[in-house]
């Protein structure tokens, strides 16, 4: 290109330079008039509304007075106005954790020409869009070589399960869906059979039992690792067992919670209730306090097989028995007393909790004390028999009353019992007392996972994976597998 020519192709571009900034600034001019004509809109909008504020004050019933709000005739009922799409001014949260695919969305319009078009800039629109999860047939090519003599080959990772190709993501995946979100094994496998693969029941059913053997490894770390906690809760539920001579029967599930760490761990002897269950699981040295409600095999606990324990009652289980006869004007009173104790907790504070809760106890046990030595009542009156419950349970009442450490009521450890519930009414039984030691295995710990605010699909992948790749593990190294120390990495 010449001297001449470059100048020329100069000038033609500082001529189209020189009209663009002379629409721009034409455009500036436009939009600044407009601006000028909106804030005069406002400020007359302003003042509208200052006018209207003047007059509602000046014709603001007062506060004894009544409103009259003046009805419109039937036949000049004004038309419903369509509610304007909005949010109502609150924030929509943001989920930052989440992978995010950005694309780019340009104007649709059949004029508009993005090499001619100035950049102005981009608004950001949010869609949540659901992908179905989905299995993947994993194929590890182990290819093998030779180098002189020696030979060399790859080698695949290692399945939890001797001649099984599923991985421990599978397994997890049926240990969550199975005791954390209740779904029965028939369920899981038409989830299963919709995502492409097609498992046998009996299968379904193997690899579950093969992943509680494995993590049964974990229960006597389990164990260990609550009764060390000087504060434990017990409660007890019941599920349907088959086997035996009229072919299904009550068969029970114990559990004990620690306070401190929030591990639970189910505990099951072919179905018994007996106090022996108990007995076994909590050493008689224990040294700490146990909560439970008012059955029979806890009372052992203020005898002198427990010299250094103490039994904290549940003020909810002595409160329900009177709300089941609430309609009776005595029933009323005593759960009006017995709600004073979560009163004072709510409203009080700390230092003051046993103080007030003593003056409370006063009074409850004297009205129980009435009720119960009434000559006006049947010694077997539903009343009377409450009563009686309430008595019983007043000294381990008076143990929790006299210390702010422990909880009113046994409910941390009765919300976790659902779970057994919720299998109780979707799956209907187990099939039998080992079918029920995994269940118990398995649901110890699912719901520590939940109690510790763990991903359970995450924790059973990775535990399983290390169970099955390292057959001896010290204590310490187990102990770090249960879910309130474990990290994911």
């Amino acid at each position: 290109m010449t001297d001449k020519e470059l100048i020329a192709f100069l000038k033609r571009q500082i001529s189209e330079q020189t009209a663009t900034i002379t629409s721009l600034t034409k455009n500036i001019g436009s939009l600044t008039e407009e601006v000028k004509a909106l804030q005069a809109i406002l400020l007359e909008r302003d003042k509208d509304v200052e006018k209207l504020k003047r007059f509602t004050k000046l014709n603001l019933p007062k506060k004894n007075e009544k409103r009259k709000v003046a009805t419109p005739a039937k036949d000049k009922v004004p038309a419903p106005t369509p509610k304007e799409r909005g949010n109502n001014g609150a924030k929509r949260k943001v989920y930052d954790n989440l992978e995010e695919v950005i694309e780019e969305v340009l104007p649709s319009d059949a004029n508009f020409d993005e090499k001619a078009a100035v950049y102005l800039f981009h608004r950001d629109v949010i869609r949540y869009k659901y992908i179905p999860p989905r299995l993947i047939k994993h194929i590890y090519r182990c290819k093998k070589y030779r180098m002189g003599d020696d030979f060399f080959e790859g080698k695949a990772p290692d399945a939890p399960f001797m001649n099984s190709n599923f991985d421990s993501s599978l397994l997890a995946h049926l240990i969550q869906q199975r005791y954390v979100y209740g779904m029965p094994v028939e369920r899981n496998m038409k989830y299963l059979n919709e995502m492409g693969i097609d498992i046998p029941k009996a299968t379904i059913h193997g690899l579950i039992e093969k992943s509680a053997k494995l993590l049964d490894r974990l229960s006597p770390v389990l164990k260990s690792a609550i009764l060390v906690d000087p504060y434990i809760h017990f409660d007890e539920t019941y599920h349907t067992i088959l086997g035996g001579d009229k072919g299904s029967r009550k068969g029970y599930f114990w559990s004990a919670l620690s306070d401190q760490n929030n591990l639970i761990q189910f505990i099951y002897e072919k179905g018994s209730r007996s106090k022996e269950v108990f007995t076994n699981y909590l050493p008689k040295d224990y040294k700490g306090a146990v909560q439970t409600d008012g059955y029979s095999s806890y009372k052992v606990l203020e005898e002198w097989d427990y010299p250094k324990a103490i039994r904290l009652g549940c003020v909810q289980h002595c409160k329900r028995k009177f709300d089941e006869i609430k309609e009776q004007p005595k029933a009323k009173l005593i759960i009006n007393l017995y709600n004073l104790f979560y009163r004072i907790r709510k409203k009080k504070p700390k230092e003051e909790w046993v103080k007030a809760s003593l003056k409370v106890y006063m009074g409850l046990e004297k009205k129980l004390r009435e009720i119960d030595r009434s000559p006006k009542m049947l010694p077997n009156h539903i009343l009377c028999n409450a009563a009686a419950y309430c008595l019983n349970e007043l000294e381990s009442i008076y143990n929790i009353i006299t210390s702010t450490e422990y909880d009113l009521d046994n409910n941390k450890i009765e919300r976790p019992m659902r779970y057994i519930s919720i299998s109780r009414r979707n799956s209907l039984f187990c099939g039998s007392n080992a079918g029920a030691g995994r269940t118990a295995t398995l649901y110890s710990l699912a719901i520590s996972c939940r109690l510790n605010n763990v991903n359970t699909f995450s924790y059973f992948n990775d535990v399983i994976k290390q169970l099955a790749q390292s057959p001896v593990m010290t204590n310490d190294q187990m102990r770090n597998l249960l879910p309130d120390k474990w990290a994911e990495l």
